[in-house]
């Protein structure tokens, strides 16, 4: 039996021990070895995955609150500037406070305006995330069912 005579009883499906030859492990041993390794590595890689968009998830819900905190923390200061700031029918028109009278007031709608965005780039974010790590978790599910089946197959 030559080279070419083991290449036609392997490509004929004849998958039995004796027609494999005796130095030649059974084909379906070796594919289903080599096809459970492919897995168990696309299975970690995924694992690997899903962890990492858990942890970007989770370090971007901490930026957006410390994002928001600051804005808070910016509007509030604002606030209080302008609230130090006599009412302009007490003080009279002085077009210094006035000057500077809007532009604490254009400051705090601006830190409004800046809340929004923020909370509405962490939304996305956070949705985009959980897509991501619905696909990676569906074909996750999907090679563990095909793991096993495979493992059953090659228990027989």
């Amino acid at each position: 039996m030559n080279g070419n005579d083991r290449g036609r009883g392997a490509k004929t499906g004849n998958g039995s021990p004796a027609a494999a030859g005796p130095e030649d492990p059974p084909a379906n041993h070796t594919n289903g070895a080599g096809v459970a390794g492919i897995l168990d590595e696309r299975i970690r890689n995924l694992r690997d995955a899903i962890q990492e968009i858990d942890d970007a998830l989770a370090r971007r819900k901490v930026l957006n609150f410390r994002f928001l905190e600051q804005i808070d923390h910016e509007r509030d200061a604002a606030m209080r500037q302008l609230d130090t700031l006599q009412p302009p029918w007490r003080a009279g028109f002085y077009p210094q406070l006035e000057f500077l009278r809007l532009s604490l007031h254009k400051s705090i709608t601006s830190r409004a305006s800046d809340h929004r965005k923020e909370q509405l780039k962490y939304w996305e974010d956070a949705v985009n995330l959980a897509q991501e790590r619905r696909k990676f978790l569906d074909e996750y599910k999907a090679l563990m069912g095909m793991k096993r089946r495979l493992s059953r197959h090659e228990d027989r």
